[in-house]
């Protein structure tokens, strides 16, 4: 991944304290279309999970993490070479302060961050909630901002047949599927069920795709041919490929260009190293006037880049890019989908 910890660390509440400056210049409208927004509770069943069945990534990102949550690095690579759980609770210590919503949305408003999708899990809290439910219920008066893509386990079709209508009903705008985390192939015709409520719905699914270091898992789970596959049979499910199917971004982007639903976003990876020789994003590069221009989406995935967001916005804009074209991809595409979405169900 290209990924580097250069920016200043963010935990989502002391950096939101800061004032803004009135003196600013205006910033560029950013949708962030890969949000983390949770809670200690939250964060920790983010936390397990990725331990419990891609630990690696515990150990990979230890850095990003510990600046994200202001942990010692030391502190950590310590209690991980002894149980990853005690290196979770060295990133969320008792008498963290609780997450706060409108210091939230102050800081992503400094950013620029006009919209974010909020990636949820099914994963359940110790109050029984699942973060899908958490996550809808905090955010109920700025859905606005914050639009809920409630996440979906394929462990169990029906359980995810269920969380899809539960979370629709509950007012979620979006889903969210990491297939390495649950061993299971998304194409796999037992899932045609979800794919097929998404479809009718007009649910936008981001889909983790590409590259993945859980090295019990296959790479191929949640591939472009995985996006191709669930295109061909479902023509009208929206797909979104997160973090752009890299380092095949390529086939990702020919995969776009046969239908008409699916889309990229970048999230992970930043955008300074784009234009580097042999990153893998040429091909959206060479194709960003054409069919790469109305299908790619900015976006953070929070903790991997730990900092704000308006300088990751600005190494988009610094690329050697036509300002039509930026401006589509930091915020233009991801209004487009989010008003193709609403449409098909009176907004």
């Amino acid at each position: 991944m290209n990924v580097s910890y250069d920016l200043a660390p963010r935990n989502g509440t002391a950096a939101a304290t800061a004032e803004a400056d009135p003196a600013a210049p205006a910033r560029r409208s950013v949708v962030d279309a890969c949000s983390l927004v949770y809670d200690s509770a939250g964060w920790r069943a983010y936390l397990n999970r990725l331990g419990e069945n891609a630990p690696e990534y515990l150990d990979v990102f230890s850095a990003s993490f510990c600046r994200y949550f202001e942990a010692s690095h030391a502190a950590y690579r310590e209690a991980l070479a002894v149980r990853w759980q005690d290196a979770v609770d060295v990133l969320l210590p008792p008498g963290r302060p609780p997450f706060d919503l409108a210091a939230h949305l102050a800081d992503r408003q400094r950013q620029g961050v006009t919209a974010e999708f909020a990636m949820g899990s099914a994963e359940r809290l110790p109050d029984g909630r699942t973060v899908n439910t958490w996550l809808l219920e905090t955010v109920r008066e700025a859905r606005d901002r914050i639009h809920v893509w409630a996440g979906i386990s394929l462990r169990d079709p029906a359980a995810a047949l269920r969380e899809v209508e539960g979370s629709l009903a509950a007012g979620a705008s979006g889903l969210c599927v990491i297939p390495f985390l649950d061993g299971t192939d998304p194409a796999d015709p037992r899932f045609a069920p979800v794919w097929d409520a998404a479809a009718s719905a007009r649910l936008p699914v981001w889909l983790h795709t590409g590259h993945h270091f859980a090295r019990s898992r296959s790479t191929g789970l949640g591939s472009w041919r995985t996006v191709e596959a669930l295109a061909a049979r479902h023509r009208e499910l929206l797909l979104v490929a997160g973090h752009a199917g890299w380092p095949d971004v390529r086939e990702t982007l020919l995969t776009a260009a046969r239908h008409p639903g699916v889309h990229l976003e970048f999230s992970s990876h930043r955008p300074r190293h784009m234009a580097k020789p042999g990153s893998g994003w040429e091909p959206l590069l060479h194709h960003a006037r054409g069919l790469a221009r109305d299908r790619v989406m900015f976006g953070t995935s929070t903790w991997v880049n730990p900092g704000p967001t308006a300088p990751l916005a600005d190494e988009l804009a610094e690329l050697p890019l036509p300002d039509d074209v930026i401006t589509a991809w930091l915020s233009g595409n991801a209004e487009a989908l989010v008003a193709r979405s609403a449409g098909a169900h009176g907004g």
